[in-house]
Formats: structure tokens, C-alpha cells, sequence
């Protein structure tokens, strides 16, 4: 039998009364009806579906943050918008398929799903009403049983909880990421220091997306996790290759001053809490400079136009790691940004992300996703196809032997 569970619970600050909830489905004989699945690659235009970041877009619109912005790990963004409706956005350059978006009520502790997309398109945004607002409705709950909920005249905001699923293995990679940065652009900086810095426009911006997104993904990798943790070992396995005795610092080591080889070496617990600065929830503004130096601290990290538009296909990620690490918190006395004293982070980032394309263990490694490189008109540089290719001699190539990928 349908077991029915009546709620007469009025929740002033969801503004709702949920009643008659099935939760159950005993003997198998009710039947229930689903709200149909939703092509988003073919909304009317009552849903004002577009694209974000078409290449003619007016930059305005992407410097626009409290419009424009995400969570790394969460690139199918879900936001309310009045009583009624909700925003999607996809910050991604390939779509998704088979797209779950859940909701969770304040009195009813079960995800259901709310919407069900077939397919969502590369850097899609629509608007939709809460199907709950407009009739009673079956829901599938989250493993596979159903439930009814009557008819919801609206939400205060944040009264619905969302959470997004999928089986498409591109979303399977996003859900892998740790970091949970905030990335938007930010105009400032070309507006008060113009030539120093330099304005991106939306094809510039879905680059710089793509690179963030592989990055974030690369910094939790669990290879890298290991690397980073046991860098003293990373480097006595660099010199024991190399056959040389261990070249400048045994390991990560913080902002003091070093003097005469001797360091601030981080402790363990110190860093693992490093670590965490690599993939907390900071505010990260992606800016690109014009000068004869790239900058980070703070929000910003930047690099050349160079970087974003080829750089990150091939691996060469040097200059954003040292800015990233900048922004993270560390100065040029530490080796989670420095270069010098037998190298750190910058090289072995940069070595990681590239065993990385080696394996194809990317969200993203194909240029021709947005072929940025052939949009002359958008870009101060002429740029080629780039074409990646490993060193022999990488360091992670050596050790793993083609073998790590992140399954």
C-alpha cells in the first residue's frame, strides 16, 4: 500500500505548509507520475535560456559578481531567485548530461528531485519555476521510492536546500574536486593600474575557467595529496635520480627569512593546514597582466594572455602556480611559491599537471574544446594549435611509469 504521512507543520521561515507526503511504496501497485525530464538545449523562451560568455558578449557581463561567479567544485551552480523560480548556470565548457538537481525542505529531511535535465549545454543558463510552487506532484526520492507533495505558494530564500547529481563522468570528475574557491573576475585591477594589467572578455574567460576548473581538480588529486605531504621524500627521490645530494631545502619551509640554508620548516600538522590554504573557500579573482610581471596575493592571481589561451593545454603552469600560491598566502621566502633553493612548488605542480595530460586524467584536455587559439580578433597574440609532449626525464613519469590515474 501508498503509506501517507500528513504534516500540518507551518514553517514561518520557509513561508510553508508541507502536507500529504508519501514516502513509501510497500506493495509496489501505486503508480506515480514524474514531471518530465528537461532538454535544456531546447527551452522555450520563457525559461531565457542563453549562453554565458559567448565570445561577442560585453565584458560587463562577466565582470558583473553578483552576477557571474561559482564554486570550483561546483560548476552546475543552483540558485533561488524569488519565491518561486531558480537560476542554472553551467560554468563549464562541455555540457552534461542526465542532470539531477535535489531539494531538501526544512521539515522533511529526504532529497527528492526537483528537476531532471537530459541534457545541459557548455556555459548554459536558464530560469525555471519550482515545480512545487505550481501543483501537487510526485517526487522520486533519492533511492528510487516516491514521494507526493501538495502544492507550496513560495520559499523565503534559503528555505530550500539544493544539491546536484549526475551520471555523467565529466560530473563525476567535478565531484572529485576539494577546493572550494569562489572565482570571478575582477575589473579592478585594469581600471586602476591599466598596462600593468590588461581586460579579458569572455573568450579570454572560458580559458581561464577550463584552466581553473584542471587545476583545482590536479590540487586534489590524491597523487598530488601524497606528493604534497611527503615533499621531503619527492625530494630525496629527485636526488637519489639524479644522483646528486639533495639541492637546496629538505622540505616546505614558511615566509621567514632563510639565512645561511637554514629554514622555518613546516611540521606536519603545519603542513597539512598548508594544504588546506591551496583548497579552502577564498575569494579568487582571475585577472591577466600586460607588464613585464604576472601578480598574485590576496584575491588576485594573474598571469600573460599567453598562459590562458595555450599554456595550461601543455602543462606550463609555472607562472599561475607561483601566482596561486601567492594569493594562498606565501612570499617569496617560502618554497610553496619560490622557485630558487632546489625548487618547490612551482616545478613540482607544474611536473604533476603535466603526468596529468600524460594520463588523460583531466576534466578538461582537448584545445579544440574552445579553440581559443583561433580567435585572432580577441586576442593581442597569434597563437598555434598547442600541441602537448612529456618529458622523459618527469619526475612523476619516472616514478609512476604511466600508472596513477585517478579512477
Amino acid at each position: 500500500m501508498k503509506k501517507n504521512f500528513y504534516y500540518f507543520l507551518l514553517t514561518l521561515s520557509a513561508g510553508i505548509l508541507l502536507s500529504s507526503c508519501s514516502d513509501d511504496n510497500e506493495d509496489g501497485k501505486y503508480k506515480p507520475t514524474y514531471l518530465p525530464s528537461i532538454d535544456a538545449s531546447a527551452l522555450p523562451d520563457g525559461n531565457k535560456p542563453m549562453t554565458m560568455f559567448e565570445d561577442d558578449e560585453n565584458s560587463s557581463k562577466m565582470y558583473d559578481n553578483k552576477d557571474r561567479w561559482f564554486r570550483v567544485n561546483q560548476p552546475m551552480q543552483v540558485i533561488q531567485k524569488g519565491k518561486d523560480s531558480v537560476q542554472i548556470s553551467l560554468y563549464s565548457p562541455v555540457g552534461l548530461t542526465d542532470v539531477k538537481v535535489y531539494a531538501k525542505l526544512p521539515n522533511y529531511d529526504k532529497r527528492f528531485v526537483l528537476f531532471h535535465f537530459s541534457k545541459v549545454p557548455a556555459f548554459h543558463r536558464s530560469f525555471h519555476k519550482i515545480p512545487l510552487t505550481e501543483g501537487k506532484n510526485d517526487y522520486e526520492l533519492e533511492k528510487g521510492n516516491t514521494v507526493t507533495i501538495d502544492k507550496i505558494e513560495g520559499f523565503s530564500s534559503g528555505a530550500i536546500e539544493f544539491s546536484v547529481e549526475s551520471s555523467d563522468p565529466l560530473f563525476q570528475k567535478f565531484k572529485k574536486i576539494k577546493s572550494a574557491r569562489l572565482v570571478q573576475f575582477s575589473d579592478q585591477y585594469h581600471k586602476n593600474e591599466y598596462g600593468k594589467y590588461l581586460p579579458m572578455n569572455p573568450v579570454l574567460a572560458k580559458e581561464a575557467i577550463t584552466m581553473i576548473i584542471n587545476f583545482s581538480y590536479a590540487i586534489s588529486h590524491p597523487m598530488y595529496y601524497d606528493t604534497f605531504m611527503n615533499f621531503d621524500r619527492y625530494k630525496k627521490e629527485q636526488a637519489e635520480t639524479a644522483g646528486t645530494a639533495i639541492n637546496g631545502a629538505l622540505n616546505w619551509h614558511g615566509n621567514a627569512d632563510d639565512a645561511d640554508g637554514v629554514y622555518d620548516y613546516l611540521t606536519k600538522v603545519q603542513i597539512e593546514q598548508a594544504y588546506g590554504t591551496y583548497i579552502d573557500s577564498r575569494t579568487l579573482n582571475m585577472a591577466m597582466v600586460g607588464g613585464d610581471s604576472a601578480w598574485g596575493g590576496g584575491p588576485l592571481a594573474s598571469q600573460w594572455e599567453s598562459g590562458y589561451v595555450t599554456g595550461h593545454w601543455v602543462g606550463e603552469m609555472s607562472v599561475w602556480s607561483h601566482e596561486y600560491s601567492h594569493h594562498s598566502g606565501y612570499n617569496h621566502s617560502s618554497n610553496l611559491a619560490n622557485s630558487g633553493e632546489g625548487g618547490g612548488q612551482q616545478e613540482m605542480l607544474t611536473d604533476f599537471y603535466k603526468y596529468l595530460i600524460y594520463l588523460n586524467d583531466l576534466p578538461f584536455t582537448d584545445p579544440d574544446i574552445l579553440k581559443g587559439y583561433t580567435k585572432t580578433s580577441y586576442l593581442s597574440g597569434s597563437y598555434k594549435k598547442p600541441v602537448f609532449t612529456i618529458s622523459q626525464k618527469n619526475p612523476f613519469l619516472l616514478k609512476y611509469k604511466g600508472e596513477g590515474k585517478w579512477n
